[in-house]
């Protein structure tokens, strides 16, 4: 899955105009909104964008370097999640060790993981999935998004 193009809050000069509210953009930009003021936070302009399907996960790679504090904006679209459908993120290091998690609410549809004062520069493995909601169903592939930037 790609990484996208530029984060646009809202609409601008030039014509970009804002994510409609129910997309995934939409959701992890209110879920990021209270780091986005703070002058030591710097969000990354690139993002990955794709879908995530409520029987497996996604996974993407991305170096994290020591001594920085990571946020992790994970969000999807509420126009095709399931109510009760759960979030998570999941960081592993390159020993496969897990050393961060967060899951979210049920039909809660963005959450951050705190990644806090990263002990070692190195590649890490962040997992993105949907938890479906309760009892049979068949798969669900929602569009999504994951936002990150550090201090």
């Amino acid at each position: 899955m790609p990484w996208g193009g530029v984060i646009s809050v809202g609409a601008e000069e030039g014509g970009a105009k804002p994510f409609p509210p129910t997309s995934a953009e939409h959701q992890a930009l209110t879920a990021s909104s209270p780091y986005l003021g703070n002058d030591a936070f710097t969000l990354r302009n690139d993002y990955w964008k794709g879908t995530v399907s409520t029987d497996s996960g996604t996974a993407v790679r991305l170096q994290f370097f020591k001594g920085n504090t990571y946020r992790l904006i994970f969000g999807v679209s509420t126009d095709h999640l399931p109510k009760t459908a759960r979030l998570h993120l999941h960081i592993f290091d390159s020993k496969e060790k897990e050393v961060s998690t967060v899951a979210g609410e049920p039909g809660q549809a963005a959450i951050v993981l705190n990644f806090e004062k990263n002990r070692k520069t190195d590649l890490y493995l962040v997992l993105m999935r949907i938890e479906p909601q309760v009892g049979p169903t068949a798969p669900v592939e929602v569009p999504s998004v994951l936002f990150y930037g550090w201090e």
